[in-house]
This record gives structure tokens, C-alpha cells and sequence, in this order.
């Protein structure tokens, strides 16, 4: 019995020795074939062999920080009440005090989001006489048609906004090549300047999160384009359908507020709905939360 376990002793050491011999005999002939190829060959077989693993690592990092704020959302609960603690003087403060970089400061932003787009493809479907509320900095400008475009009327609340979009009106940076433009101070929730059904298209964008009375703005924006073919072009950001989403938005809704001026959580779809427009078109993105709308005043 001694001899038969000394026997499989032996040959359990000898094939030990043998893998063992063959590890290190291929770890001598990969050095030999590291140490002889090119640089370039080299990192491209080592891009070519890590390539997989970093894809999988960055998909499972991804869900994994995924799963964190959807978890953060749903834990964060529905907002007890609709209230918005920020003031309109407080964000009106937030505008002017945002006026001068506010380019600068959502430009990259826009770009990397698609916004930038959205706002071109918006713009660039605007026709006849436009007027253009809450138009800010006029970063819609460049966008407008001058074959399609007669007249531009664009107005602002607040007054550093204004002072930036009739700066940039006729630049070749931002400007806009439509004969007929002008920018002027108004408020979209009485536009007296404005004739009633006197307008083809209406563009609004970002602004329904800013205004102290949004339907009351909307109904303006009803009033004044032109009951037969007249449009109302939204691009905007709010609620998604995504509760746990929602929530965050909820969350952080004032502090936003107080920083940009906005809240980014309303209900777009109601508003316009208790406005009595119809919407003829609508696309949303990032996870439910921008909407690209065409309004028709509602029939009836």
C-alpha cells in the first residue's frame, strides 16, 4: 500500500513539474515576442486585449451609478405639495444677475445635450410674423429663416436679458439675417403691444418654467397667433413620466430656482392643456424631461 501512494506522490510532483515548466516557458517566449515587436504593434495589442474588459467594466459602472439614483429617486418619496418657495423678485434677481455669462455658462451644456439642436430645428421652423417671448440672451437668433421669417418681434422681462439680445441682434456671432427684428421688454403674461390673432408663429423656449403665471402666459400666447394656421412652437423642460425622476426634480426644484431663476418641475402638458391649446406635435428626450411642442389654439 506504502509503495502504491509513494508511486502517485511521485507522479503528482512530476506533472507539477511539468505545468510548471510550461508556465514559465510561455512567460519566456511572450517577453520574446514583447521585447521584438514594435511599439505601435505592441499598445495596439494590449488596447485590442484590455479594450473588452474596460467596455464591460464602464457598462457595469454605468448601471451600477444607474441603479444608485433610481434607487435615490424612489427613496426620496412624492412631493407633499406644489408649492415653489422662490419669489418672482428672487428669480427675477437670479436672471439679471445671470444675464452677462449666462452664454457662456449653458453653451457646452446645450452642445453635448442636443439642446443646441432642438433649438435650431425649432427656430428654423418658425414662419411669417414671429414673436419670440422670454427670449433672454437670443440665442434663437441664428436659427430663424429670412426666406421664411418677414417679421421678428422678441421680447424679455428682465432688463439684462434685454440689453444682451439687442447686443447680439445683428452680430454675425448669434445675430439674426431677418430684415424685420427687433428686441423689446415685455411681459408674456400681458402683451398689450400685441395685437390679438396678429401673429403666425409664437416660440417660447425655457420659458414656462419661469413664468409666475404660466397658463396666464400661455392664454397670451393664444390670444395673439392667428387663430387659422397660427402656431405656438415650446421647447421646454419639466415633469418626466418617470416618477423617480420627478422626485429629484421636486427635490432640488428651489434650489434650482434660486440659482437659474426657473423651476425645472412643472407640468408642461397640463399647463398648455389648461391654456386651451392643442398640441398638433410633440417629442421628448433625456428620460421625459425636455419637450419639443407645436401648439394650435383648441377648436371649439
Amino acid at each position: 500500500m506504502r509503495v502504491v501512494v509513494a508511486r502517485i506522490a511521485r507522479r503528482a510532483r512530476s506533472l507539477a513539474r511539468h505545468r510548471a515548466s510550461r508556465v514559465v516557458a510561455r512567460r519566456r517566449a511572450s517577453s520574446r515576442v514583447v521585447a521584438s515587436t514594435p511599439r505601435g504593434a505592441l499598445a495596439s495589442h494590449v488596447v485590442a486585449r484590455m479594450f473588452p474588459r474596460l467596455v464591460a467594466s464602464a457598462f457595469a459602472t454605468g448601471v451600477a451609478c444607474a441603479g444608485v439614483v433610481v434607487g435615490y429617486g424612489a427613496a426620496l418619496g412624492g412631493r407633499a405639495c406644489d408649492c415653489e418657495r422662490v419669489d418672482a423678485r428672487a428669480r427675477d434677481a437670479a436672471y439679471d444677475r445671470e444675464a452677462k455669462t449666462f452664454d457662456d455658462a449653458v453653451r457646452s451644456s446645450e452642445y453635448w445635450s442636443g439642446i443646441e439642436n432642438m433649438r435650431a430645428s425649432l427656430a428654423y421652423g418658425a414662419r411669417g410674423d414671429v414673436l419670440e417671448v422670454a427670449c433672454g440672451t437670443g440665442r434663437n437668433f441664428s436659427y430663424y429663416d429670412p426666406k421664411k421669417v418677414r417679421t421678428l418681434l422678441a421680447m424679455d422681462a428682465c432688463d439684462g436679458m434685454v440689453e444682451e439680445a439687442r447686443a447680439k441682434l445683428r452680430t454675425r456671432d448669434g445675430g439674426t439675417t431677418v430684415r424685420e427684428a427687433m428686441v423689446t421688454r415685455g411681459d408674456s403674461h400681458r402683451m398689450r403691444n400685441v395685437k390679438t390673432g396678429s401673429v403666425d408663429t409664437v416660440v417660447d423656449t425655457f420659458g414656462l418654467c419661469s413664468y409666475e403665471d404660466a397658463v396666464g402666459a400661455l392664454r397670451e400666447m393664444k390670444r395673439v397667433v392667428k387663430r387659422d394656421g397660427g402656431r405656438v412652437l415650446l421647447l421646454e423642460h419639466g415633469r418626466s413620466e418617470y416618477g423617480w425622476l420627478s422626485n429629484i426634480l421636486d427635490h432640488f426644484a428651489d434650489a434650482h430656482a434660486r440659482r437659474w431663476g426657473c423651476y425645472w418641475n412643472r407640468d408642461i402638458l397640463k399647463l398648455i392643456e389648461d391654456a386651451g391649446l392643442e398640441i398638433v406635435e410633440k417629442s421628448t428626450h433625456h428620460l421625459g424631461t425636455t419637450f419639443v411642442i407645436e401648439a394650435t389654439p383648441r377648436k371649439g
